[in-house]
């Protein structure tokens, strides 16, 4: 017959370490190794994420500048070339509208209609509406009349302006109204 206290006792002693002798003593030190497990960990990524701030912090920006200003100068030389066609149309337009021809004023306003439309959509906005108020910021007046239009507000707009995202690209050239009191003058 087998002796199971015998072959019990055979394997207890074949145990390296000892057999807990409360439960919760044993989670606790488990919770402990992990703990400490963690905490080494933490300071490893701790580490490594202050040697990226440390390479981060001495990296040459000065490459990086020069393309943002190689790329805010290329966009300045696209809002030329956009303003300068405007004025290539709107010259077209002033002279349809003074050739005498009702078909060639009309296609010459449908043309300008449809390139303020583009405009808008590239983040374009034409400045300079007869009858509007002076602003200084976005109008640079060329002279003044006497007209039906209240006094200091555009009586004329001799060159649209344009704003591009906000900033003013260039004012319109504008001729100001003194009002009607000049007019019964002359």
């Amino acid at each position: 017959m087998l002796d199971f206290k015998h072959e019990l006792h055979k394997l207890l002693q074949q145990e390296t370490q000892p057999l807990p002798q409360d439960e919760l003593a044993e989670i606790a030190q488990a919770g402990r190794l992990m703990l400490s497990s963690l905490n080494k960990k933490q300071s490893d990524i701790s580490l490594q994420v202050e040697e990226i701030y440390d390479i981060v912090g001495n990296m040459d920006t000065a490459a990086l500048q020069e393309a943002l200003q190689a790329e805010k100068g290329r966009a300045g030389e696209l809002a030329a070339a956009v303003v300068g066609l405007c004025d290539i149309l709107e010259d077209f337009r002033a002279y349809a509208a003074g050739a005498g021809e009702p078909e060639l004023e009309e296609q010459a306003r449908l043309m300008w209609k449809n390139a303020g439309r583009l405009l808008e959509r590239c983040g374009f906005i034409r400045l300079g509406d007869e009858g509007q108020p002076l602003d200084p910021e976005i109008h640079t007046v060329q002279s003044a009349v006497s007209s039906p239009v209240p006094r200091e507000h555009v009586a004329r707009v001799l060159q649209s302006g344009y704003r591009h995202l906000g900033t003013v690209v260039r004012r319109a050239a504008v001729v100001v109204s003194k009002g009607m009191e000049d007019i019964a003058d002359e």
